[in-house]
Parts: C-alpha cells; structure tokens; sequence
C-alpha cells in the first residue's frame, strides 16, 4: 500500500513539474501562429492576383475534360483567389469607387464560377475563360491605380512572434 500512495505522489509530482496537459500560453501561441498562415497559393498582391485569375481561368478551359486529377483543387484555387480580391484591393492604392468595382467584378467572377458545378457534381470548366473575360479585363484595368505592389509574401519561413503583439491584424471593411 506505501508503494502505491509513494507511486501517485510521485505521478503527481510529475504533473505539477511538467504539466499534464496543453496550457493556455501554449494554446494561445497555437491560435497565434494560425492568424499567420498563408495558403501557398495566395497571392502577394492584387496585381498579381488578376494575373493569377487570368491564367488559372486560361488553364482549366483550355484543359477543361482532360481528365486532370487536379482540376477540383485548381478549380477551388481560383475561387479563393476570387475570394481574395476584396481584401488585396483594400490592401492596395485603389480608392473607394475603384474598390468597389474591384469586388463587384470579382462577385460577378464567384457567381459565374458557382454555376460552373454540374449536378453530379463535377466541373464543366469549357469556355469559363470566355465566361468571365469582362470581369478579368474590369479587374486588369484597375492594376495601375492599385499601385505598386508590396513585397511578395514568402510562404517557407519562420515567423518571429516576439514582436507581434504590437501589430493590429484587424482590417477595415469597405
């Protein structure tokens, strides 16, 4: 009996010094570090996001019924791009009507890509291109009022996370 209540003093001990589970620091730090991360495919700017837009876009209708294993995730790709441009355009030189013409062009680009679902569930993706060229073109004519553009953001490096609690990550809807 002295070595099983020797045993859970021990154990306890243990707990007290190590620590049984994940504390709140560690569980904050976590949820930090995941304010921090960047898909690998979005992009650094709205520059390059309309290019991207463009050239994806290209792509899938050029490719569109090759049997691409890939062609879902391009597909969702493109949509989180689109999904982007709000934001890259707030981050940007571009004025509030310039703003506005910006997510409007890329709502039009999202509905467009929504209806690019067939009823079994698959993508018919032939002429998508063709199908959002107006919005591309509306999205290009905007680049030289959007400014010059940011550093690219790198995806494959360590974040130092001493200094971040200055930073308010919070941004302003339009």
């Amino acid at each position: 009996m002295k070595h099983i209540i020797t045993l859970f003093a021990d154990i306890c001990l243990l707990c007290l010094l190590f620590g049984c589970g994940q504390s709140e620091a560690d569980t904050a730090a976590d949820d930090h570090h995941l304010e921090h991360f960047v898909p690998h495919h979005k992009p650094p700017n709205f520059a390059d996001a309309v290019d991207d837009i463009k050239h994806r876009a290209e792509h899938l209708s050029n490719h569109a019924g090759h049997g691409h294993d890939d062609e879902a995730a391009e597909f969702q790709e493109l949509l989180d791009i689109v999904n982007w441009i709000p934001e890259l355009a707030a981050d940007s030189d571009l004025n509030e009507a310039d703003w506005s013409k910006a997510a409007s062009a890329a709502a039009a680009i999202k509905a467009t890509l929504q209806q690019q679902t067939t009823t079994n569930g698959g993508l018919a993706l032939q002429g998508l291109f063709a199908a959002i060229e107006r919005e591309v073109q509306t999205l290009e004519g905007l680049i030289k009022a959007a400014g010059k553009p940011d550093p690219a953001i790198h995806h494959d490096h360590d974040h130092d996370h001493d200094h971040d609690h200055d930073h308010d990550h919070d941004h302003d809807e339009h």
